[in-house]
């Protein structure tokens, strides 16, 4: 047996399980290193619980996991669905104990500082030195790696070049009163930043409470147009692929979906730029299967997975290795751009500090 898991783990595995027990076992030869091994692999029990989006378990994304449940076939993921991160949070509040969710980029200094989840160790991913740089220093707090970078993309504009005539490449295309009844929004606070951008506020993100005010005046002013505000990309399917809806807030994975049915589509990059964002893994503080998590994550960081997540969703991933099959989509994506997410290209989605008072004015708005 030690022979045999020997032969399944590579050398520069082998060091850091060894490592990662003590360094002790590297005194007693490879098969002290391999008993050390399978002690560590074997000391976590379960199956690994995963707080996620929909679309990323076992209901389409089974490839981006799919080394890891090779690996690990006693220790299968079971994953819970979040709405948005706020969803994750009251879920986590509410007793939910997952080893391991998956936020953006806007909330790492949020969860790094809450208490809630712990660094993780670098070492312990073999896929981890070919993430982009750039993504992994955003999800860094304090020097510490709370966030592990994966897949990343753009709050941007979908919309029916068949049906709808923007007056200007813009995020006013939203409130376009032409329109009323084609429009759809994103049920989240995000919604104040991209009003806040669209209104010419400097810093949307950390908007006063009159600029705030503004923002929230233009939103509620224009829900009157908008059919749908939508938490759940398959609404958001269904209503623009039946012809209810011709402009959305929208992701890249929207544009890819209704490219397959057939449909005159355009992905636009408005001139106050889109916003840009990047799935941060991270870890739960108490997780009782910590290892067994940096072994899913380091499954999702591959190149491969990459590439699929590029070829099925059209989102952008942190692997620089990766490359989907699509020309178009590698223009479109910018992957060979490494800061293709922030500064001059887009916004970087970003901590708000004052979060809790966004949320309560986007419901303010729901509301009205």
């Amino acid at each position: 047996m030690d022979e045999t898991l020997e032969r399944r783990l590579s050398r520069e595995q082998l060091l850091k399980i060894a490592a990662a027990a003590g360094g002790a076992s590297l005194l007693g030869g490879p098969l002290a290193t391999a008993r050390a091994a399978q002690d560590w692999l074997s000391s976590e029990s379960g199956r690994l619980q995963v707080l996620d989006w929909a679309g990323y378990g076992n209901d389409g994304g089974q490839a981006m996991f799919s080394a890891y449940v090779k690996a690990h076939p006693r220790n299968k993921p079971q994953f819970t669905y979040m709405g948005n991160e706020s969803d994750a949070l009251a879920k986590i509040h509410a007793g939910l104990k997952p080893d391991l969710f998956r936020p953006y980029v806007g909330w790492v200094k949020y969860f790094a500082t809450s208490g809630l989840v712990q660094p993780w160790n670098p070492r312990l991913m073999s896929n981890f030195k070919h993430l982009n740089p750039f993504m992994v220093k955003a999800g860094q707090y304090k020097g510490k790696q709370y966030g592990v970078p994966d897949d990343w993309g753009f709050d941007a504009i979908l919309y029916r070049s068949d049906k709808v005539h923007p007056r200007a490449r813009s995020w006013g295309l939203l409130f376009d009163d032409r329109y009323k009844g084609k429009i759809a929004w994103f049920d989240d606070l995000e919604m104040l930043v991209m009003a806040g951008l669209y209104l010419g506020i400097p810093r949307p993100w950390h908007q006063t409470d009159e600029q705030l005010k503004r923002s929230q005046q233009l939103l509620m002013k224009k829900k009157k147009l908008a059919r749908l505000i939508w938490s759940s990309e398959t609404n958001l399917w269904e209503a623009f692929g039946s012809g209810d809806i011709w402009i959305a807030y929208a992701w890249p994975n929207d544009w890819v979906q209704m490219k397959k049915k057939k449909l005159k589509v355009v992905y636009m990059r408005p001139k106050e730029k889109p916003i840009a964002w990047v799935g941060m893994f991270m870890l739960l503080k108490g997780s009782p299967r910590p290892h067994l998590a940096h072994q899913y994550v380091n499954a999702w960081s591959s190149a491969r997975s990459g590439k699929w997540l590029e070829d099925n969703y059209g989102y952008g991933h942190a692997n620089t290795l990766a490359r989907p099959s699509s020309s178009a989509l590698l223009k479109a994506l910018q992957l060979t751009n490494p800061k293709a997410v922030t500064e001059p290209a887009a916004h970087l989605d970003r901590d708000i500090p004052r979060r809790a008072v966004y949320a309560r004015m986007w419901e303010e708005v729901k509301a009205s």
